[in-house]
């Protein structure tokens, strides 16, 4: 590994290579972290993209009403008396 003094002039490092393989690591290891990152908000804009489309069609609707213990039907108001 070759550190710089200031200026042009570089000089060689006692065990430059462990250091050098530690550097290495350590900038490998900040790709992996963006790679991990940069997955992690792709996934959240296809969830948000993937809820907005379900609340337009009317999914999210369809989904509370079904859910719900009384729907407006004739027997609704008979659940709602004997609730």
């Amino acid at each position: 590994m070759v550190a710089a003094t200031g200026g042009a002039r570089a000089r060689r490092v006692p065990g430059g290579g462990a250091l050098e393989a530690l550097w290495g690591e350590e900038r490998a290891q900040g790709t992996v972290e963006y790679a991990m990152v940069t997955v992690a908000l792709l996934a959240i804009v296809v969830a948000l993209a993937l809820l907005w489309r379900a609340g337009e069609e009317g999914a999210l609707v369809g989904l509370a009403q079904d859910a719900a213990s009384h729907q407006l039907d004739g027997t609704g108001a008979l659940d709602i008396a004997l609730y």
